[in-house]
């Protein structure tokens, strides 16, 4: 309530000031939270949630909510809303309702690039396995670079907007310069989030043949890995600027039962300067380190290649690589 609302005027200063004094009172907080829904389990549905009861209550946290849950797939509508407060217990409770959505999506796609020339994609989506929140995505790719067949099997684990355990499978052909890798790509890992990085332990399992216009090799390498990204702030409902940074850190031995012993460093940073309301700075760097035995024993999906629309141009995709002995 307004404890204090004059207007002064001073007619020979030709001037006015206001004064305004409010009380506020106490702060509310979050109350209970019930949720109507028969679509995930209650646990799970309640580990989407952005807040906690008992904490100080914030629009905004109800709208990083509903984009979490929105951002699922699992429902075709959910809604967030704050009922009355309670004036006695100084608490705000919480209503969710939430509609199931159609188990099945099928997409299309078709395209034109300067890097991959015609290329098409045929994907099919399983949004809601069980009631855990199981999902699984199904993909076929082929452009005239790469054609490939893709399946992701995926289970949510402790915060189920941003954490999961995945079982990522490819099988297909891809041309790296004048090397055209075919095989076998079999990728669990586990995604969680640490403060403001997100971190994926994976452990990769390739099966692959190397083909040249005078070679052919095979290679089998069981790769662990690390990779840590950077969490925009505004990650749920808030303007997201560039995609932060991105670090990976993988390599195998022989004692794994890899062809070739080798560690691989990948640095990526994304950033967008907002100069003024209608001048943006957009930055992009990548940079990558790769220390082997024997260099030509190195996987071709492990090396680092150059050229293309989003690297450097005038090159075609992939077309700057490293050179044998011969300079070739």
């Amino acid at each position: 309530k307004l404890e204090r609302h004059e207007l002064i005027v001073d007619p020979q200063g030709l001037a006015a000031s206001a004064h305004l004094q409010l009380d506020t009172g106490q702060r509310y907080r979050f109350g209970a939270t019930t949720i109507k829904q028969d679509v995930i389990d209650e646990n799970l549905m309640r580990r989407y949630l952005r807040y906690q009861e008992g904490q100080f209550y914030d629009t905004t946290s109800i709208l990083r909510t509903q984009f979490a849950l929105d951002d699922s797939q699992y429902f075709s509508s959910i809604e967030v809303q704050p009922r009355e407060r309670n004036t006695d217990t100084l608490t705000v409770p919480v209503d969710i309702q939430g509609v199931a959505n159609r188990r099945n999506r099928y997409s299309i796609g078709a395209g034109y690039g300067t890097d991959t020339k015609y290329r098409g994609t045929l994907a099919w989506d399983d949004r809601l396995i069980n009631s855990h929140g199981h999902r699984a995505h199904l993909e076929i790719k082929a452009s005239s670079i790469t054609q490939q067949l893709g399946a992701n099997y995926i289970i949510p684990v402790g915060d189920p907007a941003l954490e999961r355990l995945s079982v990522e499978s490819t099988y297909g052909r891809t041309t790296y310069g004048d090397i055209t890798a075919t095989g076998l790509v079999v990728k669990p890992g586990l995604t969680q989030v640490l403060g403001n990085w997100q971190r994926v332990m994976y452990v990769e399992l390739d099966r692959i043949i190397n083909r040249t216009n005078f070679t052919r090799s095979s290679d089998f390498s069981l790769i662990p890995g690390i990779s840590y990204a950077s969490i925009p702030p505004g990650i749920f409902g808030q303007p997201v600027a560039g995609r932060g940074l991105y670090v990976e850190l993988s390599g195998s031995h022989a004692a794994l039962g890899s062809n070739s012993n080798f560690v691989r460093l990948f640095v990526q940073d994304d950033q967008r300067f907002d100069l003024s309301a209608r001048w943006h700075l957009l930055l992009r760097g990548q940079i990558g380190i790769s220390i082997v035995s024997k260099f030509s024993e190195l996987p071709a999906f492990e090396r680092f290649f150059a050229g293309g629309d989003r690297s450097v141009r005038g090159f075609g995709l992939n077309d700057l690589s490293p050179v044998n002995q011969y300079g070739e």
